[in-house]
């Protein structure tokens, strides 16, 4: 059927992470711009309708769903899939050739193809739980899924199943699993449609409303 897009991926970066990032930035958003591209033609082969939200921030005093309110300081969230009765949130990281992996002490690592070794400092952070939290209060209790997505050119060494980002959810993914279908399995189709209200309430946090 369709979908309908809300957002830019990688409007955030774009706007203003050159001056700060450079080149790290740009290579960041256009990473982002991939994913959303492939997300977008994933959900418009389904025989459903869903939403698809792109660079959500400003995640100040969040509250819903009958917990506390959540205060996540400059995280974001680069694309969000949203239903009627699931969602699905996506990390784009655009790592670039090489392995990618834990070294011997747990910590994350890409290992680039001349055997440089540089350190993945997200790998080993424990927030992707409390980033999880943001769906979950904005949609009163709807429950979903975390994933990054890496170039097809990144390898996934097996340690990666047990890298402290993931121990309370998630999983890591080359982008060829957006085309192969394997969201279709969380989030099978049909959907029902997403509530006005939850759909509204993403709305507020987009970085572009252009």
């Amino acid at each position: 059927m369709s979908v309908t897009v809300h957002g830019r991926p990688g409007w955030s970066l774009r706007s203003s992470g050159d001056g700060k990032y450079g080149s790290e930035a740009r290579r960041g958003a256009f990473h982002e711009e991939q994913v959303a591209r492939a997300l977008e033609r994933w959900l418009t082969k389904r025989p459903d309708h869903a939403h698809l939200f792109h660079d959500l921030l400003g995640f100040d005093k969040v509250t819903g769903a009958g917990l506390a309110s959540l205060s996540l300081g400059t995280a974001n969230i680069d694309h969000l899939v949203l239903t009627g009765a699931r969602w699905l949130m996506i990390d784009a990281k655009g790592c670039g050739a090489g392995t990618l992996g834990l070294d011997p002490h747990g910590k994350g690592v890409m290992v680039k193809p001349d055997g440089t070794c540089v350190p993945q400092p997200w790998l080993d952070e424990r927030r992707s739980y409390s980033l999880g939290g943001i769906p979950y209060r904005l949609t009163d209790g709807i429950t979903g899924l975390m994933a990054w997505i890496t170039p097809d050119t990144t390898l996934l060494h097996p340690s990666l199943r047990t890298a402290a980002c993931m121990r309370r959810g998630g999983v890591v993914l080359p982008m060829r699993a957006l085309t192969d279908g394997y969201f279709d399995h969380e989030l099978p189709p049909p959907q029902p449609a997403a509530d006005a209200a939850h759909i509204a309430r993403f709305s507020e946090y987009l970085s572009y409303r252009g």
